[in-house]
Formats: structure tokens, C-alpha cells, sequence
């Protein structure tokens, strides 16, 4: 296959042929016995975590304030490595609760980082149904950049296992959090798009 089939693989989001699939498990999170067919007629098991909801699956979000210049972060309990970690906002849309991805992006962004309103900005295209979360898992999301959002002096209720503060951080110091490997990866993800507009927009 050329480099550029390989690159067209990737670029389309187009998926594998899926032989067969069930469900294994089912709890907080879901795990599926999947086999797909290769383009060379292998057919391969796997493992496949994440939750049974819709696609996207959640939303991160990267508040930037453009006089302070600064980013608004949240300290918050992370289950799977059991330690506190620095991230950004990020929720799952539920149909229930939300009309789209943005009002998922929007109430969440009231929940963890006491903030609301200010100008929105969607990282990826409106046709891209999201960024992977994990090679093994199906959890997809997408990325929001909120400009100058405002407090947010009757924010929506947390979860009531959530165990968040909240920061505001220079880029920098961002970083080098980011660096130093203390941030979870789709927040990582994040602002380095978020970032990316900044200064593409003069904003940095």
C-alpha cells in the first residue's frame, strides 16, 4: 500500500469491517469482544472499553482569558491511576440533559469550572464525530475553546462523587505541567488546539 493510501486510511476515519461484536461487561463502563477484518483478510479479537452512549461521547473544554491571559484548570480525582491530576473541563452528553455536544460542553463548563457565557469556538469540523479518547477505547470527544467566559455565581450542581478544585494558569506553567506528565491526555489534546487558535487569531 502507497504512503499516500496510508494517509488517506487515516484522514477518512474510515472504519474496519466489523465481523462480530457483544457486549462482555457492563457497569460505569462497558467492554465489548469485537473482531474486525484487516485489509489482508485477517480477522482479529479485541477488547474494546467505553461507555454505551452516543457519539461523541463528551466534550473538553480550554477557558482561556485574553486579558489575564491565563487558563482555567481543574485538580480533580482520577479513578484509574488513583491520584489527583491536573485536566479541563470535559462531560458526556446525554441525550436526556442535552440538546447537542455544545450545551453539553456549555453546563459542564458551569459545573467543574464555575464559568458561563463568553464566545465559543468547536476545535474540529461540525462533520468530525470526535477524537478517540484511547487506542482500545471507543469513547470519542470533542474540543471547545471559550473565550473570556465570566463567573459563574449560581453554577450547575457536581456530581456527587466528583472531587474537583479549580486554577487559573498561565500557559507556561501549563505546560510545563504538560511536560512533566501530570495532565490527562485529552486535556493535552486539547490545548494544543486550543493553543494552536490562539495564535493563529492573534490572541498570543
Amino acid at each position: 500500500m502507497s504512503e499516500q493510501s496510508l494517509h488517506h486510511m487515516v484522514e477518512s476515519r474510515q472504519q474496519l469491517p466489523i465481523v462480530a461484536e457483544e457486549r462482555a461487561y457492563k457497569r460505569f463502563l462497558s467492554v465489548w469482544s469485537r473482531r474486525v477484518r484487516f485489509a489482508d483478510g485477517r480477522e482479529i479479537d479485541w477488547d474494546v472499553a467505553g461507555h454505551n452512549t452516543h457519539v461523541p461521547t463528551f466534550a473538553t473544554v480550554f477557558p482561556f482569558n485574553t486579558k489575564t491571559k491565563t487558563v482555567r484548570v481543574i485538580i480533580e480525582y482520577a479513578q484509574g491511576p488513583n491520584v489527583m491530576t491536573y485536566s479541563l473541563t470535559a462531560g458526556g452528553f446525554d441525550p436526556n440533559k442535552h440538546k447537542d455536544i455544545l450545551e453539553t460542553a456549555q453546563h459542564e463548563l458551569s459545573e467543574e469550572a464555575r464559568l458561563h457565557n463568553g464566545v465559543w469556538i468547536r476545535l474540529i469540523p461540525d462533520d468530525h464525530d470526535g477524537i478517540p479518547e484511547l487506542k482500545w477505547c471507543r469513547n470519542k470527544f470533542v474540543p471547545f475553546l471559550v473565550l473570556d467566559a465570566d463567573d459563574d455565581l449560581t453554577p450547575r450542581e457536581r456530581d456527587a462523587e466528583e472531587n474537583i478544585q479549580v486554577v487559573d494558569l498561565s500557559l507556561d506553567d501549563l505546560q510545563q505541567h504538560i511536560l512533566r506528565g501530570l495532565v490527562m491526555l485529552p486535556a493535552v489534546q486539547t490545548t494544543l488546539m486550543a493553543t494552536d487558535w490562539l495564535k493563529r487569531n492573534g490572541h498570543l
